[in-house]
């Protein structure tokens, strides 16, 4: 009789197993899809302006990151030539910092502008999103060649930069 309800018992809890197993299924599958959600979430990168304007000595388009010194003084000093005197590159401190700029290279008039909006982590990418803008027909603009740039400094980091042209 002893063996009997022993088997009862077993009985009894085998006939719950498939219960118990779709729900320990269906809570590991809820605590994956949360986790890998929370992987794949956005993290915004604050970005301070160093200099936006028209007139640039990069002639050509270009999306640029810095991260040394050296590189830094290059690109200030081909950007910075069309001044007199030129100025001095503003000081970053690349340890801890980095310098991103976005350059349209020259454009036949005024009415052109660029503007780095903002920046996320985003997995393994840094992704800087900007906006162009460009002159409409009708547009009274500048009669000048320009060159519009931005130049942004932002927390140093290690991921491969990409760039999001956003809508206008």
């Amino acid at each position: 009789m002893r063996l009997r309800i022993r088997l009862t018992h077993v009985a009894f809890y085998w006939s719950k197993a498939p219960a118990v197993i779709t729900a320990l299924v269906l809570l590991c599958s809820c605590v994956q899809l949360q986790t890998s959600s929370l992987a794949q979430a956005q993290v915004s990168v604050p970005v301070t302006t160093i200099s936006k304007g028209l007139y640039s000595g990069l002639r050509e388009p270009l999306q640029v990151i810095i991260r040394e010194q050296e590189e830094w003084a290059a690109l200030w000093s081909r950007h910075a030539a069309v001044r007199r005197p030129a100025p001095s590159p503003p000081l970053i401190d690349f340890s801890a910092e980095m310098v991103i700029g976005l350059f349209l290279g020259q454009k036949s008039t005024g009415g052109y502008s660029v503007e780095i909006t903002r920046a996320e982590l985003d997995g393994a990418n840094l992704k800087v999103f900007y906006r162009e803008r460009n002159p409409t027909p009708g547009d009274i603009v500048t009669q000048a060649l320009t060159q519009p740039y931005h130049l942004v400094r932002l927390s140093r980091s290690e991921w491969v930069l990409v760039f999001i042209k956003e809508g206008p």
